[in-house]
């Protein structure tokens, strides 16, 4: 009963399944398509008498989301239009310290702008691991996801936070891959242990859906061989990587992640730096909108481009909104406080 797992079910409800998962029916792994190819009955999250799952066509995608609902249930929705659609290689990124609510804390008032620091944002990246991994509750890929963050901390902070509720793996990236031996449990009589220590490790064999939590410049070369390794038969999903600010080691690492990652969610408040306000967004397989959030009315769409637009593209489009007069156009408006953006009430 927990506010994750309501808000899920009801999200997932609107589709006609009364549970939150990724239709493992859109999913092209050939062990898991074989098997529901010879269940002959519903798929395990669809509980409701012949729930058929079907292609997503996104609608929601074309407006800013409202709240956290809102962006959770597009979420969801565009990770089943890209696996739909075969992509096994995606990128998902939520404003910095967006508060997803998942551990129990509530939005500030409306009235205070927070003082943002480090833990905020490793606990938002902890809150969109722990959302997305939900979307595979109920699957069969379900024991098979590991998470792995870029540090031992958060690791081990998102095991201790997940006991029980996670099948998965939790695991530290290792940066040089190296696999390594973990220790058995205690003999008879042993006192019984909490929450497993996350380790350094290499991603374990049978793994089908990875998550790479906030990796680091340093750990970019074994993101690389992992997807090179693992094949397209898993999925890779980056969580909250930045990629606009990440420091690559050169120019060919750059392309391979810009190209290989489907940007299949993202959201970022004041993307051009010179500018104030404004609002970039996509939800997959929709355009990429650069918006003017406005107090009253539906945002202003300053920009509408299939591809992620460039800065200079950006700044064209403020620019032109700036020079127009009378149209009510408000370029410094953006949302009045962007920390009140993403609320979980």
């Amino acid at each position: 009963s927990s506010w994750l797992t309501v808000v899920l079910v009801l999200l997932a409800s609107s589709q006609g399944c009364n549970g939150w998962c990724v239709s493992s029916s859109l999913w092209f792994n050939p062990r898991l398509a074989s098997t529901v190819q010879h269940r002959g009955t519903p798929q395990p999250a669809c509980r409701k008498t012949h729930c058929t799952p079907q292609i997503v066509h996104i609608s929601m995608g074309k407006t800013l989301p409202r709240n956290i609902k809102d962006s959770v249930n597009q979420l969801r929705q565009s990770m089943q239009a890209a696996l739909s659609s075969r992509l096994s290689r995606v990128d998902v990124e939520f404003p910095y310290a967006a508060n997803l609510g998942v551990e129990g804390v509530k939005t500030k008032s409306e009235d205070a702008i927070p003082m943002l620091n480090a833990e905020d944002g490793y606990t938002s990246d902890r809150e969109l691991a722990r959302v997305i991994a939900e979307m595979f509750r109920g699957t069969e890929l379900e024991s098979t996801i590991v998470v792995a963050f870029p540090d031992s901390r958060q690791a081990n902070k998102a095991s201790k936070k997940w006991e029980g509720a996670f099948k998965g793996k939790v695991i530290v990236l290792d940066a040089k891959q190296k696999k390594v031996k973990t220790s058995g449990g205690g003999g008879f009589g042993a006192k019984a242990a909490g929450p497993a220590k996350a380790t350094t490790s290499a991603v374990p064999d049978g793994t089908e859906v990875l998550l790479i939590v906030g990796p680091q410049p340093k750990q970019l070369p074994a993101v690389q061989k992992i997807c090179s390794e693992v094949g397209m038969g898993c999925l890779v999903v980056l969580v909250n990587a930045r990629l606009d600010e990440l420091e690559y080691a050169s120019e060919e690492q750059e392309g391979f992640f810009k190209s290989e990652f489907d940007r299949i969610y993202f959201m970022k408040s004041q993307p051009v730096a010179s500018w104030n306000g404004g609002f970039l967004f996509r939800s997959f397989p929709d355009d990429w909108q650069l918006v003017l959030p406005r107090k009253i009315g539906p945002p202003r769409v300053l920009l509408s481009s299939p591809s992620c637009p460039t800065q200079e593209e950006m700044e064209a489009a403020f620019k032109e909104e700036a020079s127009k007069e009378g149209e009510g156009g408000d370029i410094f408006g953006g949302i009045p406080n962007p920390f009140n953006f993403l609320q979980n009430n």
